[in-house]
C-alpha cells in the first residue's frame, strides 16, 4: 500500500547551499569618463580653496574687513579695551580715554577678531561702564542681504562685508 518513501533529513541538517552569483554587469566607458572627470573637478576644487585659505593667512589678499572706497590708511595703534557687556548681536567695549579716531580703531579691530561667520554685528564704544552715551557705534553688514533684513537698507556699500560708523561723541 504505502511505498516506502525516502526520508530527507531535516533542513538545518542540510549541507549549504550558496546561491549562484549573478554575473558581474561591465561598467560602460562612459560612466568611467564621468567619474574620472568628477573626481579631477573636486581635486581643483580642494587645491584652489587650499590655495586661498593659505594665502589670506598669509596675509597676502586684502582684508575683508576693511571699509570699502577708503585709500588705505596706516595702520593704527589699538587701544587696550575691555568688553563690558555682551549681546546676541554684538558687544559694549570700555575705553576710557576714547576718542572718536581711537574708538574707530578699537571698532575695526573687535570686528577683526571677532565677525568670522557672523553676518550682523552692533559694536560701542563707551568710555565707563555705566555710561548712557557711546563714543562710537559701528554697524558690520556681511551682504546686501543682511543689511536689507537686518537695518532695513539703511546701511548700503559698493562692497561687503563693510561697516558703517556713527560717532556722536557726547564728550
Amino acid at each position: 500500500m504505502h511505498s516506502p518513501q525516502q526520508q530527507q533529513p531535516p533542513q538545518w541538517q542540510q549541507p549549504y547551499q550558496q546561491a549562484p552569483t549573478p554575473p558581474r554587469r561591465r561598467m560602460s566607458p562612459l560612466k568611467w569618463s564621468l567619474i574620472a572627470a568628477g573626481i579631477v573637478v573636486l581635486l581643483v576644487a580642494g587645491l584652489v580653496l587650499a590655495s586661498t585659505v593659505a594665502a589670506k593667512v598669509a596675509g597676502s589678499l586684502p582684508s575683508a574687513s576693511a571699509t570699502p572706497g577708503k585709500s588705505a590708511q596706516p595702520p593704527a595703534t589699538v587701544p587696550a579695551y575691555e568688553v563690558v557687556k555682551t549681546r546676541r548681536n554684538g558687544v559694549d567695549l570700555l575705553v576710557p580715554k576714547a576718542t572718536v579716531s581711537s574708538a574707530k580703531t578699537v571698532i575695526r579691530d573687535w570686528i577683526k577678531r571677532n565677525a568670522d561667520d557672523r553676518d550682523y554685528l552692533v559694536v560701542t564704544v563707551v568710555r565707563s561702564a555705566d555710561a548712557k552715551t557711546y563714543v562710537c557705534e559701528g554697524e558690520y553688514v556681511a551682504d546686501e542681504r543682511t543689511s536689507k533684513i537686518k537695518t532695513g537698507g539703511r546701511i548700503t556699500a559698493d562692497e561687503y562685508p563693510t561697516t558703517a560708523m556713527n560717532c556722536p561723541d557726547p564728550k
